[in-house]
């Protein structure tokens, strides 16, 4: 493995035309995907050979090469020139021009065009791709990054997400419409509270939740469940005590020591955030959070809902949420920080901060319009749209709509508003 590692190594000052340059640091990381695989990634620096030695806290000089690569597969994950400058021999890219650079993305990635991945965004310098399925966007979606400087010398390539071969999609028609959703459309209407920073004022609005909805109209997939990639386990309980305790917490610092072994990329060893979690360890971790809110929340029994358990790094990380309903946009959260070893509560990160930073804004809670009267002002402003979203269940990707709307009413006038001007 050693030797692969050198090879790599040798044939990455080649292929990037490094002969200026000088191999400063190499290093191994791992990551996790959506189908809980586990990549191990070689990440070399190479300094410009006219640059001086660099301290370890120092900042890298102009021209420097950060390179990431897959250690087992040898597939070139991103390459980053600081400053956007490059002191390589040779152009990596043919040219600047879009159908050249698509050609490279596709012979760097094995990746094809317009089936996996499309372009969305292009000017100055950058193209921005997004994952696609023969052409049908995908949740949660990955992106490919590229930029150029001025001389036409590529000076960032990063590939990011999945991009799974057709066989993790289960291929389908798009055959849902807004009229066919009409019913759903109406029960993801909410009344949401905007703080809004000019008038100082926090103000209800009526929007719509946005979701997925599977083609075959069975069943709906919330957009939240994307926005956490953790691999959690779900607790969903009310934490309770009869008395608090007179014992103080302290907090202690975080360190987030990540190397990777030279053995652990050999043996392709699962990534640890994957470890079952035992029922004792499971016990274990409530009973620390309720120790942990009889010290620091001692009059909150009963009001927070230990939601879950997830490991990350060293640690385990207990996610609770306040138990009030609130129609306020951000609601108040709770992080326990706990030590994986001895499952000891160590860290914590509480929401309130950030919400005491409306508390001189005045609440205006007085409503003028109906759901229903907020439905007819939104519903010509539906969009639905054909999405593959993965399905946990069946470790594939299914064709869903993506039901969404740009706009939301001001629920005190029957004004509509963008949301993106909230």
């Amino acid at each position: 493995m050693e030797q692969k590692i050198q090879a790599l190594i040798t044939a990455t000052k080649e292929k990037f035309g490094l002969t200026n340059y000088y191999l400063h640091t190499s290093s191994f990381r791992r990551s996790l995907d959506i189908f809980e695989d586990t990549t191990y990634i070689l990440t070399t620096e190479w300094l410009p050979s006219h640059a001086k030695k660099v301290e370890e806290d120092d900042l890298n000089p102009p021209g420097t090469a950060i390179i990431d690569i897959n250690v087992h597969t040898g597939q070139l994950k991103s390459i980053l020139f600081v400053d956007n400058k490059s002191f390589a021999e040779k152009n990596i890219i043919v040219s600047t021009s879009t159908n050249d650079i698509i050609q490279w993305i596709e012979e760097e990635t094995g990746l094809t065009y317009n089936e996996q991945f499309q372009l969305v965004e292009e000017g100055n310098g950058r193209l921005f791709f997004k994952e696609c399925f023969m052409g049908i966007p995908v949740s949660p979606s990955g992106s490919i990054e590229i930029k150029y400087s001025q001389d036409g010398q590529l000076t960032l390539f990063s590939a990011i997400g999945q991009f799974p071969p057709k066989d993790k999609f289960k291929q389908d028609v798009p055959a849902l419409s807004l009229e066919k959703v009409a019913d759903l459309s109406k029960k993801q209407i909410k009344l949401i509270e905007f703080p809004l920073e000019k008038q100082k004022q926090i103000l209800p609005f009526y929007g719509l939740e946005e979701i997925y909805i599977t083609n075959d109209l069975t069943r709906t997939i919330p957009y939240e469940f994307f926005v956490n990639d953790k691999i959690q386990l779900a607790i969903d309980k009310i934490i309770y005590w009869d008395l608090p305790t007179n014992q103080s917490f302290e907090k202690t610092f975080l360190t987030f020591a990540n190397d990777v072994t030279i053995e652990q990329v050999i043996s392709k060893e699962r990534h640890p955030n994957l470890l079952p979690f035992t029922n004792p360890e499971k016990e274990q971790c409530i009973s620390t959070v309720s120790d942990f809110l009889r010290q620091e929340y001692p009059n909150d029994t009963g009001k927070w809902i230990l939601k879950t358990l997830y490991r990350q790094d060293n640690y385990i990380y207990a996610t609770l949420k306040y138990n009030e309903h609130s129609d306020f946009i951000f609601k108040r959260k709770l992080l326990v920080i706990i030590d994986a070893e001895n499952l000891q509560a160590i860290n914590s990160m509480d929401s309130q901060f950030m919400l005491n930073t409306f508390e001189a804004y005045t609440t205006v809670k007085k409503r003028t319009i109906t759901e229903n009267q907020a439905f007819d002002q939104l519903k010509n402003h539906l969009e639905l749209t054909p999405i593959y979203v993965y399905d946990k269940r069946l470790a594939q990707y299914i064709l869903c709509g993506k039901l969404d709307c740009a706009f939301s009413v001001n629920a005190t006038n029957g004004e509509l508003v963008k949301l993106d001007d909230l």
